[in-house]
């Protein structure tokens, strides 16, 4: 992987961070606050798709990337649902942790069968990684046993893991099949604003016919009242996938991007300890200085 990829990496995850602790402080409802973070970036990026999409010619978007957008922004919806769930139940520090190093083992045996190439070593930073995330729950080392994971809050995270995975094995796939048809026409910046854009749009439109058939259109109303925190969420959310997908564009190990996007777990602690005065607990240190071990073994590899 290229310094500069690292680079963007490393900005997205404390962008990433940084949007998680707004989720955190959100008080209303977290289907309506997602939906209305989802909804503005979504409407700001309609100008560049529509360029986008017509410039290109209809034709060279196959099915199978139509089939690859919609299920991403499934398992978005699945993320942003199972983070946000969570974060009511749970502290920053707790959630965060989880929701986004689970997937690194997962990712990373996906990749192997799709032909990604994953040395000895990197399986080794994983492993240490996931290590890791086990003990950032903990208040105490006396709390490792099975009956402390078995928490509501847990659950959820386990949830946006299962989503965190999802999406990124499919954006990946996606990505691949939009530059096979049109990187002579656009550059890969383009493609991955493009991809982000239309990411926003599989969340955004489920999760509004959600409301209407379910019969709580009130959502819509509740959504605008939050329209300058959720814009600011939203903007947060754009700039953090918006950098992962270029990453993903000039690497071939998706996995890789996957474990070192796990360093806002850092940030996400640091921040949820200084500005959500969460406590700082001898097992989430050690678990992150496990999972920093584990990045550096994966990258070196």
């Amino acid at each position: 992987m290229s310094i500069f990829a690292i680079l963007l990496i490393i900005l997205s995850a404390l962008l990433h961070a940084s949007w998680n602790i707004l989720s955190k402080s959100n008080k209303t409802s977290v289907h309506v606050f997602f939906f209305m973070a989802s909804l503005c970036m979504a409407l700001l990026l309609l100008p560049f798709l529509l360029w986008f999409y017509f410039s290109a010619g209809y034709e060279h978007f196959s099915p199978r990337f139509w089939y690859l957008i919609f299920f991403s922004g499934i398992f978005q919806i699945i993320y942003l649902m199972g983070l946000g769930l969570a974060y009511k139940n749970a502290d920053v520090g707790v959630v965060y942790p989880i929701a986004r190093a689970l997937p690194v083992l997962i990712v990373g045996a996906f990749g192997f069968l799709l032909g990604d190439i994953i040395l000895v070593k990197q399986w080794l930073g994983f492993l240490l990684i996931t290590g890791g995330c086990i003990l950032v729950p903990l208040i105490s080392l006396r709390q490792f046993k099975l009956s402390h994971y078995l928490h509501v809050s847990i659950a959820w995270a386990v949830l946006a893991a299962i989503g965190t995975t999802g999406y990124s094995i499919i954006d990946k796939l996606a990505l691949s099949e939009l530059l096979l048809h049109l990187e002579s026409q656009h550059t890969q910046a383009q493609i991955a604003i493009f991809y982000l854009g239309m990411q926003f749009w599989a969340a955004t439109l489920p999760l509004g016919i959600s409301f209407i058939l379910t019969g709580n259109s009130h959502y819509f109303r509740q959504a605008w009242k939050i329209k300058k925190p959720a814009f600011l969420t939203g903007f947060m959310m754009a700039g953090t996938y918006g950098l992962v997908l270029y990453a993903m564009l000039l690497t071939t190990n998706v996995s890789l991007v996957v474990a070192l996007r796990q360093v806002s777990i850092i940030f996400g602690l640091l921040l949820g300890f200084i500005f959500l005065k969460e406590k700082m607990y001898m097992p989430r240190i050690m678990g992150c200085l496990l999972m920093l071990l584990g990045l550096v073994i994966a990258l070196s590899g």
